[in-house]
């Protein structure tokens, strides 16, 4: 009704005339196309992002885990205390780390308990809760961990590094006899984005960094269990699964000169002890067909409208 008030007001009569009529068939038809054109690309974009799982993953709420015979519900993240490793660097002729540096990590993180949901999402806060008896904790062992240093500051001796994805081992294992024995509950593997830092590499006791881990569920054993909707429910294997791990670390034991690198025995190194606490959150890789759908309407969308303006012309 817009263009026939205008063509009143401007003298011309209430029916538009062809050429008029013509021109915004012109105009719709390129709209149309626009929009097609749109549609399709975020339709590829989003089927192009289920390619990358450290980009398209989802933090998991409310999960439940069974391991060493019992079933812990609502679980919102894991915390993580009383971690130590091993690192071996690899140093230059100035004793210090350099870019492109090599390291090799061992050592273990142990759970001993959980923050119940209550933040979508990340963030979960509140009192730990103690596991489902007769579970009464978790460590997580890494084994031969690699990765190179990507910065080093000379002036502050501040550190950052990067993990190699899939070079080491890491298992998860539960005790049920206050960490006398210990059951493997799965085999874990690095992703990336993985790494962090140290404020000082020739630092005293305490000196902190942070760090982000990324790890992939390779596979169950022993009868543990991740359930997201319900028992069975909500991914198709293991390795849609994901923990990411965060960590506050200290020196524990100041890096000092070793000798001759264990894993390159034409360099030098140095070795030191450090400490960790954090916590870890579940994540997963949406599903395919979650991505296809949201194509699918997009398209769907595209051919309605398109329609309906062939109708109006």
């Amino acid at each position: 009704m817009l263009y026939i008030a205008c063509n009143r007001f401007l003298g011309l009569g209430a029916t538009p005339s062809a050429a008029y009529r013509q021109n915004t068939l012109q105009v719709q038809r390129r709209l149309a196309m626009q929009l097609k054109k749109l549609i399709t690309a975020l339709a590829l974009a989003g089927v192009a992002a289920m390619g990358s799982a450290a980009h398209a993953m989802v933090v998991e709420d409310a999960w439940t885990m069974t391991a060493g015979g019992t079933t812990t519900s609502n679980i919102g993240h894991v915390g993580l205390n009383g971690g130590v490793a091993t690192v071996t660097q690899q140093i230059g002729p100035g004793g210090t780390p350099f870019v492109g540096a090599q390291f090799q990590e061992f050592g273990n993180i142990f759970s001993l308990n959980y923050v119940t949901e209550n933040v979508p999402g990340f963030g979960d806060f509140g009192f730990p809760q103690s596991y489902a008896q007769p579970l009464d904790g978790l460590r997580f062992v890494f084994t031969g961990l690699s990765g190179v240093v990507t910065a080093y500051n000379a002036l502050t001796g501040g550190i950052n590094y990067a993990f190699t994805p899939g070079i080491g081992s890491i298992k998860l294992q539960a005790t049920t006899d206050g960490a006398a024995t210990w059951v493997d509950m799965a085999n874990l593997s690095m992703r990336s984005p993985s790494g962090g830092d140290l404020a000082d590499f020739n630092g005293r006791n305490q000196t902190l960094g942070q760090s982000t881990l990324l790890l992939q569920f390779d596979s169950f054993m022993n009868g543990f269990q991740l359930d997201l909707d319900g028992a069975g429910l909500g991914y198709d294997s293991a390795s849609d699964l994901f923990l990411q791990v965060q960590t506050t670390n200290k020196i524990s034991n100041p890096f000092t000169f070793s000798g001759v690198c264990s894993f390159n025995q034409a360099a030098f190194c140095a070795t030191g002890k450090v400490t960790s606490d954090g916590s870890g959150d579940l994540l997963k890789i949406p599903e395919p067909g979650s991505v296809a759908l949201i194509a699918l309407g997009l398209l769907g969308m595209g051919a309605i409208s398109r329609r309906r303006i062939s109708r109006a012309v």
